[in-house]
């Protein structure tokens, strides 16, 4: 697969988040998917912003150890559909030294298909503008939004720059901060385990997606193995479709 060439989208400025932005600009309709990293950090103004927006569902796709760590979504006064599709990626403490991005994905795709399924039928069935997110809203997050653009037939460039764009925004404060968490637990910070924590690289995408066509024939036999039959790719182009 080529690298990104496609449109990226921006950051927003929602207080609170530091990865808050549309999926797909101009290439989807206008105002209806979202993805942002966790929600628990949203002040008054962050969560009048969402209001602002109509979010109307709010898919959080944190395993339950992760809501621990973080804390619940600061929702009150949004007035949005609060969903939880917990999808796990990780791995125990004893396995980090051997931890990578690619393992990560390979975890998700495999060993939690159905609630990605979940999360992609979530976005079909909403009736307005959706919020998507994990706890950096990179990994799983990227993997459904990418899912769901491929889907709906997205050129592979404009899905790998929107998977891209999280690195950058998750540069700097947000990075420095899990570092250090990281190191209060005594974990030794490598370059894998860094890129886990904060990339966003097109490769891993690309591997990722060759595993989903060696193994499922394509992006259509995963998600028809996932529960995300016709009907529901029908109702994403319905919903996402730039009119």
């Amino acid at each position: 697969m080529n690298g990104p060439s496609g449109p990226s989208s921006t950051r927003l400025a929602i207080d609170g988040t530091y990865n808050f932005r549309e999926v797909a600009p101009g290439l989807l309709r206008e105002g209806v998917l979202y993805r942002s990293d966790a929600l628990h950090r949203l002040s008054p103004a962050g969560r009048a912003a969402l209001a602002r927006l109509g979010i109307t569902r709010v898919i959080d796709l944190r395993s339950r150890l992760d809501r621990r760590l973080t804390g619940a979504d600061r929702l009150r006064t949004v007035g949005a559909e609060y969903i939880r599709i917990p999808i796990g990626g990780g791995a125990r403490r004893s396995d980090l030294d051997t931890l990578t991005l690619r393992s990560v994905y390979r975890t998700v795709l495999d060993q939690h298909g159905p609630q990605v399924g979940a999360a992609i039928r979530a976005i079909a069935e909403a009736d307005g503008p959706v919020v998507v997110h994990c706890t950096a809203g990179k990994d799983r997050t990227g993997l459904v939004t990418a899912l769901t653009l491929l889907a709906i037939g997205i050129d592979y460039p404009h899905v790998a720059a929107d998977f891209e764009s999280s690195a950058s925004n998750l540069a700097g404060e947000w990075t420095a901060g899990m570092v250090r968490k990281a190191r209060r637990f005594r974990i030794t910070m490598t370059e894998d385990l860094l890129e886990v924590l904060a990339g966003s690289p097109e490769a891993a995408l690309a591997e990722a997606l060759t595993w989903v066509e060696q193994t499922h024939g394509g992006v259509r036999g995963y998600l028809a193995h996932v529960g995300v039959d016709d009907a529901v790719i029908a109702r994403l182009h319905t919903r996402l479709d730039r009119p």
